[in-house]
């Protein structure tokens, strides 16, 4: 006789219908599972018990993934492999120009009308069947959509401003002289190209070892040399610090500055920027009464550190005004609102009304420096930075201050409000005199172009 579940008895005479005893069971067994889930979640690497192990693997990035402890991944970086350079040795300078390919899958898909842009396809080797279909299924995310074999919609052979012909160009390079190059975004000719130039691949991120899609990358031909270009926050697109991946590069440029073959900073300031930097006078007098310390104009809320909690404690306890979008308590003035207006100087004419502007990342990287210090400094006011750890290689010494190298905000707001401002400003007759004293690692690459560095590193063999 089976066991029949009517009506279950409790003291005190409730009545718990049978229904409520059957659900209470699943939610029971539900919030098992889940925390079962978890649980096993927690262990760095899941472990077959039946399984045997020979040796030990003390690769950490096989334990815990970048972002386990991203602000300590992204300040201990991999230092430049020893530049290889391009050797070119399938062909000589007089067989033509130098065919640079330009895969330029750098993000924005989501708002791709990808029905439409399917209605027009281009021919594709069968090296990169493997890419577009990952492409579609993987980060389109549309497996129904359907692209015939062979066939890619048009749209990728397009460069940003629309133009789908080569382009010619000549450069010098320091071991051959003037080299003639096209450059071209026709995935129909990438077998013949010599140098594949990865201009930002930031669609190849996943949450597993090795921590980027390896389907989303073109196969490397024997006779083709890979360039690289970033200048994000690692803190966004960890696997381009992981040596796994650095390591399919013949060459890379851009910034962190300390991790490149070429190194190039994310914000770039010429000479001649400095020198105007270093001719903006103080915007607050320094014997004007402060009736609020600082400005803050920060539009992105949802940073990888904790400029949030520094936004809210400087507006709650520093009198601080925010005009972005981030603790906002300060309306921009209406004559400042013009649309024909560049945000940067709206920005800079913000900050110019109080004596310290904030100039916060929203990653604490190493050599991830933007516009955020220079903008500061170009409204007259005193940087309050929080970012970078290197930052004294960006700016010039004695011009800012570093949040950093305090103990608590506290301790920040009670020095901002006694500072003596005046020497803040000293580097600027430094500076006038010689501009290459502005920085150590700001200045831009001595390359024309992109593609004049990615010449000037090519030998012919």
């Amino acid at each position: 006789m089976g066991l029949t579940i009517s009506r279950l008895r409790v003291p005190r005479g409730v009545i718990i219908p049978r229904g409520f005893v059957v659900r209470a069971i699943i939610l029971i067994m539900i919030l098992l599972v889940i925390t079962q889930t978890y649980l096993t979640n927690l262990k760095p690497v899941p472990i077959r018990p039946t399984a045997r192990y020979i040796g030990t693997n003390y690769d950490e990035l096989t334990q815990f993934e970048p972002r386990h402890d991203i602000n300590s991944f992204c300040n201990k970086l991999p230092a430049p492999r020893n530049k290889r350079g391009l050797v070119i040795s399938d062909k000589s300078k007089a067989d033509g120009p130098l065919k640079i390919f330009y895969w330029k899958h750098s993000g924005g898909y989501a708002w791709t009308d990808w029905d439409w842009e399917s209605q027009t396809m281009c021919p594709i080797p069968m090296e990169l069947q493997e890419f577009f279909d990952t492409f579609r299924t993987k980060v389109i995310n549309k497996p129904e959509l359907e692209w015939a074999t062979g066939y890619a919609p048009c749209y990728f052979w397009k460069t940003f401003d629309g133009q789908v012909e080569d382009r010619y160009g000549s450069c010098n390079s320091k071991h051959s002289g003037y080299l003639d190059y096209t450059f071209s975004t026709n995935y129909t000719d990438f077998p013949n190209a010599d140098i594949i130039y990865m201009d930002h691949p930031l669609t190849l991120g996943t949450e597993q070892a090795p921590f980027y899609n390896s389907q989303l990358l073109p196969p490397k031909l024997a006779h083709q040399k890979w360039v690289l270009r970033f200048d994000k926050s690692i803190a966004g697109y960890p696997y381009f610090a992981i040596p796994a991946f650095l390591h399919r590069f013949d060459l890379t440029m851009g910034s962190p500055p300390s991790m490149m073959d070429i190194p190039d900073p994310t914000y770039p300031i010429t000479q001649d920027r400095a020198i105007e930097l270093a001719n903006t006078k103080p915007s607050f007098a320094f014997n004007k009464k402060i009736d609020h310390l600082l400005s803050i104009v920060t539009s992105e809320c949802w940073p990888w550190n904790k400029r949030n909690d520094l936004i809210e404690y400087l507006v709650k306890n520093a009198g601080a005004h925010s005009y972005g979008n981030c603790y906002k308590n300060k309306e921009v003035p209406k004559e400042l609102q013009k649309d024909d207006l560049p945000r940067p100087y709206v920005k800079q004419m913000l900050m110019s009304k109080y004596p310290f502007g904030l100039a916060a990342e929203h990653s604490n990287c190493i050599g991830y420096v933007t516009e955020k210090i220079y903008d500061v400094l170009a409204s007259g006011a005193i940087p309050v930075y929080f970012g970078a750890s290197d930052i004294a290689d960006f700016v010039p010494e004695g011009s800012y201050i570093d949040i950093k190298d305090f103990k608590d905000n506290d301790e920040l707001i009670a020095y901002l409000k006694t500072v003596d401002r005046a020497p803040f400003y000293k580097w600027k007759e430094i500076v006038k005199k010689d501009p290459s004293k502005f920085c150590k690692r700001c200045f831009p690459a001595p390359a024309e172009s992109a593609w004049c560095a990615i010449v000037d590193n090519v030998q012919y063999v």
